[in-house]
Order: C-alpha cells, then structure tokens, then sequence
C-alpha cells in the first residue's frame, strides 16, 4: 500500500552541542532551582577563576526550635550557612572514567561540600559512575549525583520543565501534547459522525460520498479548472468499509485474469469499472468507457469462470484528514461531502491497498504469485466466432427446467456426461427448450462462455463455491458423479439475439 510520508510522533534527542559551554552551565542552573530549596545559587563559572566549579549553591537551613528548659544557651547557626553543593558543568561529547577522577580532583577533602552534582552532555558508562561514588565517598562529599545526557533529557521532557526546554531548544512538549490531544478528538468526533452517517463500523458500507478539496473555490463549476481532468477538486466515490484509522475508498476497479492453480495472474486498466457507476461523469467520458469496457469483456467473457478476477485499488481516508462533514450534499450530489486537504500526488487519499479478487474470494499476492502478460498491450478487442444453433436445442432435466423457470436457479452452467453436450464450442448461442417464463417471449438463448472436458475433480479445484456447483451438476445429470468420472461442463449467460442474427 502506497502511503504518504508521515510525521514521526517520536521526539529526536536533544542537541546539547548546539549551546555553547557558557549556555549549557546556564541549562543545568535552570534545572536545579527545585532540585532543593535554596538559599541561594551563584554562577561562579560565569566570570572564570571559578576555583574549578561552574555552580555554588547553598541549601535553606530548616527552622530550629529552642528548648527553654536547656540550662547553656545555643549559639543559632547562620540562616546563610546551609549545606554547600558544588555543580561541575561539562559539556563535553565523551567523559571516560580517567575524566572523571581528574575532574573530582578539585574536590577538596579537607574541606569539602555537602553535595556534589557533576552535569554533562556525555553517556556515562559504568566504570564511571562507579568510580565517581568511590571517589566522593573516600573525600567526605555526603550527597552526590552524576547527570549524562540520559538524566538530562529525561528532566527536560519533565512538565514542569517545559519552559527550560522551550526556552534553550525551542521546543515544547506539553503545546505538542495538547495539540495531539486535539487531534485525536477531532479524528475521534468525526469517526463517531461517520460511524451513524455510514453504517456499522464491521459490515460492508457501499455509500457514495462526495470528497471535496477544502481549499476549493469554484465548485459546482468544473470548468473553472483548465486541468480539472488530471486533477480533480472533488470526486464522487463510494465508501466500501471503516478502518480502525479512517475510511476505505474505492477508487479504480479493473478487470483481471486469475489462475489459482499455477499462481499466476494479470489485470488491465484499460477500462476502469467504477467510471461507469459515478455521477460525476460526463456523458462523452461515460460513452467512451463503456465502449472501452465492451472491448476488455471481449476477453474477460470468456475466460473460465474461476479465472474472471477483480483488482481494486482502494483509496485510505484517514478520519484525523476529514475537516468537515456535510452529512445532507446538495442538488448537485445528494450524498454526504467529506471536505479533505487534495494533494497534487494523491488526491485526498493518505495510501491506497491494492485487492485482487476471484469468485468473492480475496487472493493473497504473495511471493508465489507471478503475474504474466494475458491482456495485450497496447489493448485490442478479441474477435469470438459465433455460431447460433436454432436447430439443436438443449434439453434441461425436469425439476431443472422448473426451477430455472421459477428463478430459482441461475442456470451458469450445463453439465453432462454422455455427451450431448459436445457440439457445443466457445462463443456459441444455443436455446433452451421450453425455456419461455410467459407467452409474449420466445425460447430463452444462452451463449456459450467456456467448455470444460476432463475430470470433475479437476473442475473443481479452483471453484470458490464448489459444494453448490457439485449439487448442480449432480442435479443435471441426475445422479452421483466421482471425482474421477470424465465430464463436460459448459459455462454459459443469457443473451439476447437481434433480429439480424
């Protein structure tokens, strides 16, 4: 299935190497604010000699209480003399574990902070974060904490880190987050729409709907498009089925040939089906593709009828691209008008899926299949002889004759296995005796479509139906008939003759 390119919804990392050092230290400062409750935070780095850290920062002191029963008075602690943490900023591609150890050597252990927090761009492997407890550790540091890049991104893509994120990135997840969140209720709403528009979200629709381009000006009037032929402002289609995402359109049909047994199969589009179902046809392109229609039945008619396929390819519309449903259309195309951004490529479609079809069944192109050549190309009509036997008439079983009569029975092939049957070639008309349903019709006439000779068996290996046509045979030739047992089976239609034949 063809699709048009997609948005990711996944983010990319972040480019960290896109600060410059300065900027970076300012990041991390921007990301520790809340990591305590601070009495105060210095950006020592910023003017250099920063005595080999970027960030000074000292914690709130808790509120002490006094005990009035103490006999000696206590000397309160400064309210500016909370825990001390120094921050190393680096913003660096790779950091190894010999990096670190140099970079923890201006930790003084005679002397050293409360907490400690070393910030970069790089991934920290192992031996690193091992190392790092070790060394803060043996030097007294009572909290420490090594940010890599992972730990980075992971605050920023935090909500409450949004701003930060948006302020040194430009970029802002929690506005993506809601304009998703908008999209997936309007897709959600429309789905609903279509869901009691449409019909069942599980059965088969068949409901024609007019697709409209929303940027559109000139509708009804096509003519105001010099190239509205090969591009299309709005287009009368009929929708086969829901998808989970969206609806499937049909938008060409052709005519294909299909051999189950070999695998093998071919379609033409020179005659596309649906044109002559669509009301947004004109009478001169309506006339032309009937006429090219007839021409592909020439061949398609007399294939065996196991082989008469269908290819379709369907439009996918997805619910999230509909902006607008006109559930009532208008004079013009009383239907429901799905309004859609056109693209010049693919119209108002996101992909399409390809169907190949035989007697209702879906065939499944895999790799095993091949598709040969068996319409011409360039395409031209194929000339059938034809034969009419007004002298020789075919002779139904009773309750066959009767049933046909009664349509009850669609009569598409006659059977025998005593050959009465082998006069009979492709592309001959025969008539069926006392085939006449009231007094005004003459004997009804059938052409001859396909003649099969050999084993049942064989007929009906590739028949979709296979245990309705079996009955019918059997019901011709009036008893059991082995799979083995050598038969002739004529695939037949009605036709009507003209008064010159």
């Amino acid at each position: 299935m063809a699709r048009k390119a997609a948005i990711t919804r996944t983010f990319g990392p972040i480019h960290f190497e896109d600060l410059d050092p300065h900027r970076f230290e300012d990041l991390v400062r921007e990301l520790i604010y809340d990591f305590r409750q601070w009495q105060s935070i210095e950006a020592t780095g910023r003017a250099g000699g920063d005595a080999g850290f970027d960030i000074r920062a000292f914690e709130k002191l808790p509120s002490l209480a006094t005990d009035s029963d103490e006999d000696e008075p206590v000397e309160p602690q400064h309210p500016m003399e909370g825990p001390r943490w120094m921050i190393q900023v680096k913003r660096e591609k790779t950091i190894t574990p010999s990096d670190v150890r140099k970079i923890l050597s201006d930790v003084d252990p005679g002397d050293p902070p409360y907490g400690y927090i070393l910030a970069a761009s790089a991934v920290f492997s192992k031996p690193s974060y091992d190392l790092f407890r070790a060394e803060l550790r043996k030097k007294g540091v009572m909290e420490f904490y090594l940010w890599g890049r992972p730990e980075l991104e992971d605050m920023l893509h935090l909500p409450k880190n949004d701003r930060i994120l948006f302020t040194f990135f430009g970029i802002s997840l929690v506005s993506r987050r809601r304009a998703r969140s908008t999209e997936i209720r309007t897709a959600v709403n429309t789905k609903n729409k279509l869901y009691t528009l449409l019909g069942d979200p599980h059965a088969f629709i068949d409901r024609e709907v007019l697709i409209r381009d929303i940027n559109d000006l000139h509708y009804p009037y096509a003519d105001e498009y010099p190239d509205f032929k090969k591009r299309p402002r709005w287009i009368y289609r009929t929708v086969v089925r829901h998808h989970p995402k969206g609806l499937l359109v049909q938008n060409r049909e052709f005519f294909a040939f299909v051999d189950k047994i070999n695998k093998e199969w071919d379609f033409t589009d020179h005659a596309n089906r649906l044109v002559l179902r669509r009301k947004d046809v004109d009478d001169e392109e309506r006339k032309q593709e009937s006429k090219k229609v007839q021409e592909v039945h020439t061949w398609w008619d007399f294939l065996p009828r196991s082989q008469r396929g269908s290819f379709e390819i369907v439009g996918f519309l997805p619910y999230s691209d509909i902006a607008l449903i006109d559930a009532k259309g208008d004079g013009s195309f009383e239907c429901p008008h799905l309004y859609v951004e056109f693209s010049s490529a693919s119209g108002p479609y996101a992909g399409f899926y390809e169907k190949l079809t035989v007697g209702g069944e879906k065939v499944p192109l895999d790799d095993s299949w091949r598709r040969i050549s068996f319409f011409p190309k360039p395409f031209q009509s194929r000339k059938i002889k034809r034969r009419i036997h007004r002298d020789r008439k075919v002779a139904l079983a009773s309750d066959v004759l009767s049933a046909y009569l009664k349509y009850e029975l669609s009569l598409d092939e006659l059977a025998a296995i005593d050959g009465r049957y082998d006069f009979l070639r492709q592309g001959d008309v025969v008539f069926i005796e006392g085939a006449i349903r009231n007094p005004h019709e003459s004997e009804r006439a059938v052409e001859v479509r396909h003649v099969f000779k050999g084993r049942l068996g064989d007929y009906l290996a590739d028949q979709p139906e296979r245990l309705k046509v079996r009955h019918e045979i059997q019901r011709q030739v009036t008893r059991d008939v082995t799979d083995d047992q050598e038969v002739v089976i004529v695939e037949i239609a009605p036709t009507w003759l003209k008064d010159d034949d």
